[in-house]
């Protein structure tokens, strides 16, 4: 059971991670493909006639690899959040909003507690019945 909240609760901070890193990556997806735009076609007749190498050619790959990283990083973001989403959306209403306000709210337990106008202790209850009842039977499809 132990190992079941700790991977519970490194889920929940993992989709806090990527909630607040979707927007950067987002911008930095932005900025590079504008660099992008800003490079000239290559010429291909005069790729190898030079003896020294295209400056133009190593930022142009460099930017399309800084592309490729971020979108790799984006999607692995976007996968998490809409993981996130799915497993809300099993749970009673109840559990989706403490789910909710743990993840995308920094509430603390006494502030969800008073929220949904329940006790702490309860909110522990319905906590702990959520990751022994329906988080370990989901987290495989999920993870």
């Amino acid at each position: 059971m132990t190992g079941s909240k700790t991977s519970f609760y490194k889920w929940i901070d993992d989709i806090k991670k990527a909630y607040r890193h979707k927007t950067e990556l987002e911008e930095k997806l932005q900025f590079y493909e504008t660099r992008l735009i800003g490079y000239n076609a290559v010429n291909y007749d005069s790729i190898g006639s030079s003896s020294t190498k295209n400056n133009v050619e190593d930022n142009l790959l460099y930017v399309i690899g800084k592309i490729d990283k971020v979108k790799a990083r984006l999607e692995k973001a976007q996968k998490l959040i809409d993981e996130y989403v799915t497993f809300k959306s099993m749970l009673k209403s109840q559990e989706a909003l403490m789910i909710e306000y743990l993840v995308e709210t920094s509430f603390s337990k006494m502030d969800i507690a008073a929220q949904l106008n329940v006790s702490r202790s309860r909110v522990y209850i319905v906590l702990n019945r959520m990751i022994e009842i329906k988080f370990p039977t989901n987290i495989e499809k999920i993870i």
